[in-house]
């Protein structure tokens, strides 16, 4: 039985995307008020999927709009029990031919992202927690490549793997100032969305593949389960550590990725 979200409210970041659209709709699924962050002005499509679902613009790499966001989020609600980090870009280049300008732009929207809205969000979610029997809980999506390399992924590995550390210092700091805020990390394998599409393409355009066709006939084999992951599978794993399910789950990466890092 799926764990009750009746009365929750959560924020979700790249809500337009194919990821963060199946989290925001797993999570209302279930009874959460879901409020969706996203680049685009218009969340309306958005909002056609997400029943109750409010929509706010963000830029996660402006301080100043996870400030407008969270005061919405409080002025509409008063609390905020679960925030899911989402947002994130991906740079399939080879080390040599990355620009200072590229490593930068996907440190600011995987690593820095997380880090204001975490910031922005704590004393909130510290006294949504505080009423909640295991708390609040902080979700951001990390990566295989936070624990294991890959070529033409040098920057994204490292942002993946920054944000899994981080999630880990976030998750002690609470604990030792008191704030019932658990912080933890979900590290998918490949997921069949336009981000896939384009890491396939760069893949053939840096040689490492002839064609899009060979390039993605060899992910599915790549993942000992069979196929690769669908937008659903990581959502339902973010549900979990929403609920109070996983209310003993603190610090800890929750690898969805059908056996990838098992090999």
């Amino acid at each position: 039985m799926t764990a009750s979200l009746a009365g929750r409210v959560a924020l979700v970041t790249g809500c337009t995307g194919g990821i963060g659209s199946e989290i925001s709709r797993a999570l209302a699924e279930v009874g959460a008020v879901v409020v969706g962050a996203d680049i685009p002005e218009d969340g309306s499509a958005w909002a056609q999927n997400v029943p109750n679902g409010q929509y706010h613009p963000l830029d996660v790499t402006r301080e100043g709009d996870w400030q407008r966001v969270i005061a919405a989020v409080e002025a509409d609600h008063g609390v905020l029990d679960v925030l899911v980090h989402v947002a994130g870009i991906v740079v399939v280049e080879k080390l040599q031919n990355t620009t200072i300008e590229q490593w930068r732009k996907q440190m600011a929207v995987n690593v820095d992202g997380p880090f204001l809205g975490t910031k922005v969000a704590a004393d909130l979610m510290q006294r949504t927690g505080a009423d909640r029997p295991f708390g609040s809980s902080i979700i951001i999506i990390s990566s295989v490549a936070g624990l294991i390399g890959s070529p033409l992924h040098t920057g994204y590995c490292a942002s993946k793997g920054a944000v899994r550390l981080f999630s880990k210092a976030c998750a002690m700091e609470f604990s030792a100032l008191g704030y019932k805020i658990r912080v933890n990390t979900v590290h998918p394998s490949g997921v069949n969305t336009t981000m896939v599409d384009h890491i396939l393409q760069r893949f053939v355009d840096n040689g490492f593949a002839k064609s899009v066709e060979e390039a993605a006939a060899g992910l599915a084999p790549a993942h000992p389960i069979g196929r690769m992951a669908d937008p659903i599978d990581i959502a339902k794993a973010v549900r979990f550590l929403a609920s109070d399910e996983s209310g003993y789950m603190h610090g800890s990466e929750l690898v969805v990725d059908g056996g990838y890092t098992a090999q």
